[in-house]
């Protein structure tokens, strides 16, 4: 079963999440927000996106990072952590909210 989180930020300075992860041996590509990463030894799959508040059938109440994963691994684990370190660099406002489970 996979794990799922959403960070709500302003987004007013840019930052480069797959420039945090680009060195990483999981890193499989990227751009700008836009990040996927796989480990090859536990098969995780771990995705990083940036969502426009227009682009969400759900009607968040603004942009944020998903961040999700098909398995609850520790690549999604760092992954957060890294975006979540990133994102607060960049921003005197961050949100994190865990969201369902993915299949």
């Amino acid at each position: 079963m996979g794990k799922s989180l959403r960070v709500y930020s302003y987004f007013s300075l840019p930052a480069d999440l797959a420039g945090e992860m680009r060195e990483w041996p999981e890193f499989v590509s990227g751009e700008g927000y836009d990040v996927r990463l796989r480990d090859c030894v536990t098969d995780e799959d771990v995705s990083v996106r940036y969502v426009e508040a227009t682009d969400d059938p759900a009607g968040s109440e603004g942009a944020y990072i998903a961040v999700s994963s098909t398995a609850a691994g520790s690549l999604f684990d760092r992954v957060a952590g890294r975006v979540v370190i990133a994102l607060s660099g960049r921003s005197d406002y961050l949100t994190v909210n865990r969201h369902d489970c993915i299949a």
